[in-house]
C-alpha cells in the first residue's frame, strides 16, 4: 500500500509534469516512505520521456544511497575472546617449555 502523501505527490507531478519542484517533492516523499519501486514503476510507464528518464536515474541514485547508508558493517574478526585465547596459548607454551627445561635439568643431575 502506497502512502496517500506519495500518491498525492505523484498526482501533482503528473498534473504539472514540466515543473521540477513537483518531481523533487515526490522524490523526497519516496525516500521518506521507502517507495522507490513504486515510483520507479510509475516513471517507467513513461519511459522515453526525458523528464521520466531523468527522474528514474535520480530514483536509482537515491535508492542506492539509502541502501548504502542503512547497510550494516560486519564486525572485523568477530571473536570476542581473541586476546584471552592468545594469552592462554602463550601461557601453555611457557608451561610446556618450563616442563621440558625441568626434565632436561633433572636428567643431567642424575
Amino acid at each position: 500500500m502506497i502512502p496517500d502523501a506519495v500518491q498525492q505527490a505523484w498526482d501533482d507531478a503528473v498534473a504539472q509534469w514540466d515543473e521540477p519542484a513537483k518531481h523533487a517533492a515526490l522524490l523526497g516523499l519516496v525516500a521518506q516512505y521507502g517507495s522507490y519501486a513504486w515510483a520507479a514503476a510509475k516513471y517507467k510507464e513513461r519511459a522515453g520521456d526525458p523528464i521520466a528518464d531523468k527522474q528514474l536515474e535520480r530514483l536509482r541514485t537515491s535508492a542506492v544511497a539509502a541502501m548504502m547508508s542503512t547497510s550494516s558493517k560486519k564486525a572485523k574478526g568477530d571473536q570476542p575472546y581473541r586476546s584471552t585465547i592468545v594469552l592462554l596459548a602463550a601461557l601453555l607454551v611457557l608451561l610446556v617449555l618450563g616442563l621440558v627445561f625441568t626434565t632436561i635439568l633433572h636428567a643431567r643431575a642424575q
